[in-house]
């Protein structure tokens, strides 16, 4: 009997601790959190040296103290747990080859580190402008403003590029029309770029429009020849300029024994199109 009254006042004992630690648990005051907002963000360029301002930053990378706080998709409004002062870093995501699997913060544009205050319970609104990099190169830049353009026609190629002017924005851009009677066009950099082959980072940017298909990629010039590379297929975009970063990079490495490169564009009429209309503009080819 006096173990079974001794088992039982322990049975009691230990049943009023949980019921005590769980009511303290529950008495205890949650954190509130403050919140960031992000609805758009913006580029800022030197014209002359880095070319325009295009952009398509789809993401930021949020942290805070130096701590990753999360990858956000633009717009976004989200909880950050802590309060008070404290140093909120950002950087520029985007879509590596325009696809949304392959998401990465953009090497070339600068982290934007702010001090401020992050109010408990409250929304703080913020507006990034990113810019490039100092250390950045720009091998290539073709925006079609000038006289002339620094493309050139290869052999194979039936279509000539032409410039047209957007009188709405006082823009230039390139543009190719294929159809049954010329069917193909090819065109590659006039000039051959000395890239880098230790891994750094090499990317194309381009702003696009079409209803039709057509590839970029580069020529790799070695000794005794010269390989075209495609790289991607962009696939029809054609009621407004989409801007896109091709990464190079793994072309550029495979090819260590290549004297320089060339970027490449072309694009032949496929079955099930009468014709097909590729407009490009604000080219730029970057490393470190």
């Amino acid at each position: 009997m006096f173990f079974v009254l001794c088992s039982m006042k322990f049975f009691l004992l230990v049943i009023c601790c949980i019921i005590f630690l769980s009511c303290s648990k529950w008495d205890k005051k949650e954190k509130i959190p403050s919140y960031i907002q992000i609805n758009q963000v913006q580029l800022q360029t030197d014209a002359a040296t880095e070319g325009e301002n295009t952009h398509k930053i789809s993401d930021v990378w949020i942290n805070v103290d130096g701590n990753l706080q999360g990858i956000y998709e633009i717009p976004v409004t989200f909880p950050i747990l802590e309060t008070g002062k404290h140093t909120v870093s950002i950087r520029a995501g985007i879509k590596v080859n325009g696809i949304a699997a392959s998401r990465a913060p953009y090497p070339f544009f600068n982290i934007i580190h702010i001090d401020t205050i992050l109010p408990e319970g409250k929304i703080l609104s913020l507006t990034p402008v990113f810019s490039y990099k100092s250390e950045t190169k720009f091998s290539w830049i073709e925006d079609f403003q000038g006289n002339g353009y620094s493309l050139d026609r290869m052999i194979g190629s039936d279509t000539v590029m032409y410039i047209v002017s957007d009188t709405s924005n006082n823009n230039k851009f390139g543009k190719f029309t294929i159809d049954a009677i010329r069917q193909k066009f090819y065109y590659k950099s006039s000039e051959a770029f000395d890239l880098p082959v230790n891994g750094s980072a090499v990317f194309l940017e381009l702003d696009y429009r079409c209803n039709h298909p057509f590839t970029l990629g580069l020529l790799v010039n070695k000794l005794q020849s010269s390989v075209a590379n495609d790289i991607i297929v962009l696939n029809p975009h054609p009621h407004k300029f989409n801007h896109i970063y091709i990464d190079l990079t793994y072309t550029v490495t495979q090819n260590m024994d290549a004297l320089d490169y060339n970027v490449i564009i072309r694009g032949v009429l496929q079955d099930g199109y009468s014709q097909g209309e590729i407009e490009i503009d604000n080219l730029k080819l970057l490393h470190f």
